[in-house]
């Protein structure tokens, strides 16, 4: 009889080349690649810290974020369809054919994550069948416990954070929103990126980064032209 796996983290990345647009004006494509990958780094490194998780899995097919992943030696699966929810449903089966009692999906660009932040919501899974936490603006679902694993489909995209709540009021499961400023922030936009900067994250890989190109002086010269 095979050992039932605890708890599987899944980090869903798309195609690089795609990520991050609303940010183009002030990252050009090669940055925004690399700004990516630090951010999947640091979500990553806390993951590896956080206790109670069995496995982690990267979605993908980006071979970029292939060769990051093999260098923290977390599981990698090729997305064989295209689309965020394609992708975590292909990870969430992977998990539930692993014989996994729930399953923890975080986006990568929440680089501010704490293994505190990710143990906080994993110690909830006893007591609600789903477990959420959502963008600043209450928009968007930054982090999602699901026991088991396929309780509810995901339903990512605008608005996501109210159509997993009903979701889960549709299949009459108990719920717990779980609300932490570090994993709220998420960065998609100009606005996003210079509140994270503001918000103390020197010891993050990414804004080491983002320093290393001039980011912060990129953006206190685009204040200055407004």
């Amino acid at each position: 009889m095979k050992e039932r796996l605890d708890v599987c983290i899944i980090i869903p990345v798309k195609r690089l080349d795609k990520a991050k647009s609303r940010l183009s004006s002030l990252l050009p494509i090669t940055e925004r690649r690399e700004f990516c990958l630090k951010m999947l780094e640091d979500v990553i490194k806390a993951v590896k810290l956080t206790m109670n998780i069995s496995q982690s899995v990267v979605v993908s097919n980006d071979l970029n974020v292939l060769h990051t992943v093999e260098e923290f030696n977390v599981e990698y699966l090729r997305e064989c369809k295209s689309g965020l929810n394609q992708a975590v449903s292909q990870a969430v089966d992977w998990c539930y054919e692993k014989d996994t009692r729930s399953v923890l999906i975080l986006p990568i660009d929440i680089p501010l994550v704490t293994p505190k932040d990710l143990d906080e919501i994993i110690s909830l899974r006893h007591e609600a069948s789903m477990v959420i936490s959502p963008s600043r603006r209450g928009e968007g679902t930054n982090a999602l416990l699901l026991t088991p694993p396929n309780v509810i489909s995901t339903s990512y995209g605008p608005q996501s954070f109210q159509r997993h709540l009903e979701a889960a009021s549709d299949k009459r499961i108990n719920f717990s929103c779980h609300k932490s400023d570090r994993i709220a922030l998420d960065i998609d936009t100009i606005e996003d990126l210079n509140d994270f900067i503001l918000e103390h994250a020197e010891e993050t890989k990414t804004y080491k980064y983002l320093e290393s190109i001039g980011i912060p002086s990129r953006l206190t010269n685009s204040k200055r032209i407004r």
